[in-house]
């Protein structure tokens, strides 16, 4: 518990140490989503919030991007995923 919890302070650094920005903001959504969804939101609509709360959760961890999400909407198909790629020296790349 003490590790989490100096992990945390550490997090407002601007060193390495800590957790990163991102995490520590989907963490914040995702908790504020639960707490706002089970007590303002009528029970009819809860679903649907919880959807979108956790939607902004996806996008502060950078799983799914503006661009996806744009491109997704003006055209009905999924975009291609991604392979790895084999680069000249042998590596692999995306």
């Amino acid at each position: 518990m003490r590790k989490i919890a100096k992990s945390f302070i550490s997090s407002f650094s601007t060193d390495k140490v800590g957790f990163s920005a991102r995490k520590l903001s989907a963490f914040a959504a995702v908790l504020v989503s639960v707490i706002i969804t089970m007590k303002k939101i009528p029970e009819i609509a809860m679903i649907d919030a919880l959807y979108a709360w956790l939607c902004f959760g996806l996008l502060c961890l950078g799983i799914v991007t503006i661009e996806q999400i744009i491109n997704l909407k003006n055209t009905n198909t999924p975009p291609p995923p991604t392979s790895p790629t084999k680069v000249e020296d042998g590596s692999v790349g995306c």
